[in-house]
C-alpha cells in the first residue's frame, strides 16, 4: 500500500470536481490503494477548510471525507519542525511526511515544497499519484 501525506488543496479540488484526478485519489484511498497520514493538525486544517462558506460544501460530504481519512489513515505525531515552506501552513505536512517516512506528498501547489526538505519522499500532484496507481495495477 502507498503512504501518503495529502495537502488540503487536494481534497478541496477532489470536492469541487469529483470527476478529477484528486477525486480518484479518494478513490484509491477507499480501495485500500493509498493510506493517508495525517497529524491532528493536518485533520483540524482539513476539517477548517473544507468548511469554508466559500466552498459551500454539505456537511455530510465534509464529515464522510475525513471519516474516510481517519478509518483508512495512519495518525502520525511529527516532531516540530523549524519554518521550511514560503508558507508556514505548509510546514505540516513536511513534519508528517517526514515522521511517517511516508512515499509521497500530494499538493496541487508544488512550489511551496521542495524534495529536498522531504528526505526521500517525492513530491507528486494528484495526476501524478494516479498514474503511478495505475501503472501498478
Amino acid at each position: 500500500m502507498i503512504r501518503a501525506v495529502i495537502d488540503t488543496n487536494v481534497l478541496v479540488s477532489a470536492m469541487i470536481a469529483p470527476s478529477g484526478n484528486e477525486a480518484l485519489l479518494l478513490l484509491a484511498i477507499n480501495q485500500n490503494l493509498v493510506s493517508p497520514c495525517f497529524s491532528a493538525e493536518i485533520l483540524d486544517e482539513y476539517e477548517d477548510v473544507l468548511r469554508r462558506p466559500k466552498f459551500g460544501f454539505e456537511a455530510d460530504e465534509i464529515e464522510s471525507l475525513i471519516e474516510l481519512i481517519r478509518r483508512l489513515g495512519e495518525l502520525i505525531q511529527p516532531a516540530p519542525l523549524l519554518p521550511l515552506s514560503p508558507d508556514p501552513g505548509d510546514d505540516k505536512f513536511i513534519a508528517c511526511a517526514l515522521a511517517a517516512k511516508s512515499e509521497f506528498l500530494v499538493t496541487g501547489n508544488k512550489r511551496h515544497y521542495h524534495e529536498s526538505w522531504l528526505s526521500g519522499t517525492k513530491l507528486v500532484n494528484a495526476g501524478e499519484l494516479v498514474q503511478l496507481i495505475t501503472s501498478l495495477l
